[in-house]
């Protein structure tokens, strides 16, 4: 395309964008359903001696397991919230992260919290108009105050990661030279650290002397900006590199500028910490360094967390599928018995490890962890296909029981646990549950107790005084009831 049609598509582009509310055409007003990203709860701080509040938004799945999360705090919250959510879960989605809960801290006087008292007399950058000087108070807010609410209302890890931008980032800094026991890592989104004459790059340098034996690691970005803002971060990220356990990335992006470099911070910081977590190709580094490579990095990462994170399944059932695929089943029944000793409750490494017996011809064992894969799956397709090209019929592995349609109607209704719900529904003498676009028949084992054919999960049904009241769902690794509500 020309360099002057270019332009004219742009500039038809841009025209578009501008076009005034009344020059557009009117949409349907038709109600929607909300997609909740969080949820706001306040607090009353007596250190700051005023109301605050904050937002926190849950990793998917967490209302379906018991595990504990990683947390990290967010400054600016309300402006932060949706992007830096949206980013930690598409990186654990993808294997780039573990899941974790992000708690965005609302601000009430943004400038007064974020910065530390002036030490210097003589400034070359004048601080701006307004309150200045609260960072120490609004540090013991979120140590002595927020974080502890956060840890008794939901399960947190002691891994915290802090994220600020700007003020924010400079805040972050000063955390880090200040309580650094709080936070394993940071990420300081353009810091404005020119504040007071570069302050903090002095006290960077006493600290790292001070603190010779810290683990943490930080990341730090810059937009465009230069002149002291850009030689006070530098000045930092310099110090803090030159200690031994302090792991340091700067990154310098001219083409950002102080507000756009956020997002693109956010992303290639959460990534950037959780490298060692990210194998980006399992097969390499099995064929590499094998199965002991995957164990090897999970210990390290354990050790410098302070608890057990164990190798992802997907990661190593990946190795097992590869080795299937190269012919090499007895490599692949190695993989596959590491998998099932960390996720014993999982029916897939199961099923597959039947299928390399059934490519070894060793069909008594196969059959054995076919089954094993009913057990903890009762719908699962794939075994009840297997063990039926062994002449075996499923129902002899998981009973069906008969149940009579009187019973059957007794549980129709809507049931809700947390966001799901599940519609339950009688048709042609069958029961059938709904989730969300999700319809399956419900198959029984006795009048109260239910399976569905490829549904990783177990139902009964509960009542009381004649009525069903509840649906209790069995995962593999956790149990919760479903309150009937319609």
């Amino acid at each position: 395309m020309e360099r002057g049609a270019r332009m004219a598509c742009r500039a038809l582009w841009s025209a578009l964008l501008l076009l005034s509310p009344s020059a557009r055409a009117e949409g349907p007003k038709a109600e929607g359903e909300p997609i909740v990203i969080g949820h706001r709860y306040r607090i009353e701080s007596e250190v700051m001696n005023e109301t605050r509040s904050y937002i926190v938004h849950k990793p998917r799945g967490y209302d379906f397991s018991d595990e504990r999360y990683a947390v990290i705090v967010l400054l600016d919250g309300t402006a932060n919230i949706h992007h830096v959510a949206a980013t930690v879960d598409e990186l654990e989605k993808t294997g780039r992260s573990g899941p974790m809960l992000v708690v965005g801290i609302e601000n009430t006087d943004r400038q007064r919290d974020l910065t530390p008292s002036i030490t210097n007399t003589a400034l070359e950058y004048p601080p701006p108009q307004g309150a200045i000087g609260g960072a120490h108070r609004f540090l013991s807010f979120i140590a002595d105050e927020l974080l502890p609410e956060v840890d008794r209302n939901y399960r947190t890890r002691p891994t915290r990661i802090l994220i600020g931008h700007s003020f924010g980032g400079l805040f972050a800094v000063y955390t880090l030279l200040h309580r650094p026991e709080l936070f394993k890592a940071y990420i300081a989104v353009s810091p404005s650290l020119w504040w007071d004459n570069q302050a903090l790059a002095k006290q960077a340098d006493r600290f790292v002397i001070e603190h010779k034996d810290l683990q943490t690691a930080v990341y730090m970005t810059m937009g465009n900006e230069g002149g002291a803002m850009l030689g006070g971060a530098q000045k930092v990220a310099g110090s803090l590199a030159s200690a031994r356990g302090i792991g340091v990335n700067f990154q310098h992006w001219p083409d950002e500028s102080h507000g756009s470099v956020v997002i693109r911070s956010v992303y290639e910081g959460m990534k950037w910490l959780n490298e060692s977590y990210y194998i980006h190709d399992p097969v390499q580094v099995y064929e590499t360094s094998g199965l002991e490579a995957f164990e090897k990095r999970f210990a390290r990462i354990s050790k410098y967390l302070g608890y057990e994170v164990k190798v992802p399944e997907r990661t190593l059932m990946h190795v097992q599928g590869y080795l299937l695929e190269q012919k090499r089943p007895q490599e692949a029944i190695q993989v596959l018995q590491r998998v099932i000793e960390l996720y014993p409750k999982s029916s897939g490494p199961h099923y597959e490890l039947g299928r390399a017996y059934m490519g070894m011809n060793d069909t008594q064992r196969a059959e054995g962890k076919f089954k094993d894969t009913l057990a903890l799956c009762p719908g699962h397709s794939g075994a009840r296909s297997e063990l039926a090209k062994l002449g075996i019929d499923p129902k002899s592995v998981i009973t069906e029981a008969t149940v009579a349609p009187s019973i059957l109607r007794g549980y129709v209704g809507e049931y809700r646990y947390s966001d799901e719900t599940a519609v339950v529904t009688f048709e042609a003498g069958k029961l059938f549950m709904k989730v969300g676009n999700d319809k399956r028949e419900l198959l029984p084992r006795s009048n109260t107790s239910f399976f569905a054919i490829d549904w990783n999960r177990n139902f009964t049904f509960n009542s009381k005084s004649g009525r069903t009241t509840s649906l209790t769902v069995e995962l593999p690794e956790f149990s919760y009831e479903s309150r009937k509500v319609k």
